[in-house]
């Protein structure tokens, strides 16, 4: 299982008391040490909490279904959407309050980028995506704008702040749904975007992963360098996407990767045509 799934020893012995729901005897140092882990505990059951909350907005809110019109018209299908745990945050405070009468602080809240500095909801009137690590535990959240939706900040993507759970840097979207798969086919597709991840698993190219709309970092090639030393990267055809593509491959070079690139027509992504991505992947 270490092997297959990519994990040391100490991740191995958590992940399977985190499956078969046995609880897990540290021996620690310190008080301080101990009171550190069970803050850290509350804040993955507090992301936990909040990742359920945007999914079932998403898929039961009557506020919501414009936005489920919207998933349906980008072609990405309810299975998928579920699959990937895609979530609507309705803005405002209604996360916030939901969370406190759970008992969790405003210090907590915080300290995941759950709110902002007036108190209220961190992310507006946004699609949400989960930001797992590699064992599946939710680290943050990556926030679309929508079509309809005026917003105070013009930017087509929100993450979480950095904070005492999340990095970017160290985030490989998707991984945590692609690592069985790239374990056995020794091989991972890196794509640039969300909803490129979403699209290539549809079309049965479960070994696809992102870069966190960046070029690759160190600390994420650490994590494919658990299960595979060969990567595909199609980042997007732009001139950004281009400089991703380079400075990834560099990188991913100078690490001991087996590098090879795919190259898509000019102003299409991955998600834009995933049925012509498995053809491409296998030219030479």
């Amino acid at each position: 299982m270490r092997e297959s799934e990519g994990l040391d020893f100490v991740q191995a012995v958590e992940w399977l008391g985190e499956r078969t729901r046995v609880p897990l005897e540290y021996e620690e140092v310190s008080p301080q040490a101990e009171e550190r882990r069970v803050r850290r505990d509350r804040l993955f059951d507090l992301l936990e909490s909040a990742a359920k909350f945007f999914e079932r907005y998403l898929w039961e809110a009557p506020v919501a279904e414009r936005v489920r019109v919207y998933l349906d018209e980008r072609n990405l299908n309810v299975e998928a959407c579920r699959a990937f745990r895609i979530g609507f945050s309705p803005g405002g405070n209604v996360l916030a309050d939901k969370a406190r009468e759970r008992g969790y602080t405003s210090d907590e809240l915080a300290a995941v980028g759950l709110i902002n500095r007036r108190g209220n909801d961190y992310f507006g009137e946004r699609l949400i995506f989960p930001l797992a690590d590699a064992r599946g535990r939710v680290r943050g959240f990556g926030a679309r704008e929508l079509p309809w939706v005026e917003y105070s900040i013009s930017a087509k993507y929100v993450n979480s702040p950095e904070g005492e759970l999340f990095s970017k840097a160290e985030i490989v979207y998707g991984l945590d749904r692609a690592r069985a798969g790239v374990a056995k086919e020794d091989r991972t597709i890196v794509v640039e975007g969300y909803t490129d991840v979403i699209a290539l698993h549809e079309e049965g190219l479960t070994t696809a992963v992102a870069s966190m709309g960046t070029a690759l970092t160190t600390q994420q090639l650490r994590e494919l360098g658990r299960l595979t030393s060969r990567l595909v990267l199609c980042f997007d055809s732009d001139l950004a996407g281009q400089e991703a593509t380079l400075r990834g491959m560099e990188l991913a070079v100078s690490a001991g990767f087996d590098v090879k690139v795919v190259t898509l027509p000019a102003g299409q992504d991955p998600a834009d045509a995933p049925e012509d991505f498995a053809e491409r992947l296998e030219q030479p």
